[in-house]
C-alpha cells in the first residue's frame, strides 16, 4: 500500500462524502431546533437525535460505494495507478472520518444531559468514553456495510435472506430458552461489580472488533478487486 495514495483517496472520499454528511448533520440540527420549538427537548430525545444522526452517518460510505457498482464509476477507480488494497483503506478511513462530528456530538450531549434508564450500564460511562466507543462501533459497522455494500445486489440479497432465516428461526429461540432458563440480569450485574469486569469488557470487544474488522476488510477487497463490468445479475 501507497500511503501517498491512501491519503489522496481518502481526501476524495471525504470531499464525495461532505454533500450527504453536511445534509444529514443539518437535519440533526433542525430536529433539535424543531423538539426545543415545542418544548420537547428533553434529555432522551436529545440523545436520541444525536445518536441517531451519527447512526444515519454510517451508511454514507456504503451508499458511495453502492452507487460506484451502479453508474459504473468503481471501472474508473480500479483503472487508478493505485492497488485494491488502497481504495478499500481510503474508503475505511473516510467513514472514520465522517463519523467524527457524531460521536464529538453525542460526548458532549452525555457531558452536558443526564442519560436515560434505559442506557444501564452505558450511562455510567464518561462523555469521552462513550464518544470513543460509539465512534469505534459505529465505524466497525459501517466497514461491514461497505463490505456488504461491494457485493453483487442479488448475493447480498441470497445471504441477507438465508441470515435472517438462520437469525429467527435458531438464534432467537436459543436465546430466549437462555433467558427463561438462567438470571441472567442479576449475573450480569454481578459481574459488573468486579474489579476485573472493565478489563475483561474491553479485552473481549477488541478482539471482536478486530475480528469483524479484519473480515470486513478482506471482503472488501476481495468484492473490489472481482469487480466486473457488467450489470448485476437479476434480482
Amino acid at each position: 500500500m501507497n500511503a501517498r495514495h491512501i491519503r489522496e483517496l481518502t481526501w476524495v472520499e471525504v470531499r464525495r462524502s461532505a454533500f450527504l454528511l453536511r445534509r444529514l448533520y443539518l437535519l440533526g440540527v433542525v430536529g433539535l431546533a424543531f423538539f426545543f420549538f415545542i418544548g420537547q427537548a428533553t434529555d432522551e430525545n436529545i440523545l436520541a437525535i444525536v445518536m441517531g444522526v451519527t447512526l444515519g452517518a454510517a451508511s454514507v460510505i456504503p451508499f458511495a460505494v453502492m452507487r460506484d457498482r451502479l453508474d459504473r464509476t468503481m471501472e474508473f477507480l480500479l483503472s487508478l495507478p493505485v492497488t485494491v488494497a488502497d481504495l478499500v483503506v481510503a474508503r475505511f478511513l473516510a467513514v472514520a472520518v465522517g463519523l467524527v462530528p457524531g460521536a464529538v456530538a453525542t460526548g458532549v450531549s452525555f457531558a452536558l444531559l443526564t442519560p436515560p434508564a434505559d442506557f444501564g450500564p452505558l450511562a455510567a460511562l464518561a462523555p469521552f468514553q462513550m464518544a470513543l466507543g460509539f465512534w469505534v462501533l459505529l465505524t466497525v459497522v459501517a466497514w461491514v456495510l461497505t463490505a456488504a455494500a461491494a457485493s453483487e445486489l442479488s448475493g447480498l440479497l441470497g445471504w441477507s435472506v438465508a441470515a435472517l432465516l438462520v437469525f429467527v428461526g435458531f438464534v432467537i429461540p436459543r436465546l430466549v430458552e437462555f433467558f427463561d432458563d438462567t438470571n441472567v440480569g442479576a449475573v450480569f450485574n454481578s459481574f459488573l461489580q468486579q474489579p476485573y469486569a472493565v478489563v475483561v469488557i474491553g479485552c473481549v470487544a477488541t478482539v471482536v472488533l478486530a475480528v469483524v474488522s479484519t473480515a470486513a476488510f478482506a471482503v472488501a477487497h476481495q468484492r473490489f478487486a472481482g469487480y466486473l463490468s457488467r450489470p448485476d445479475k437479476p434480482l
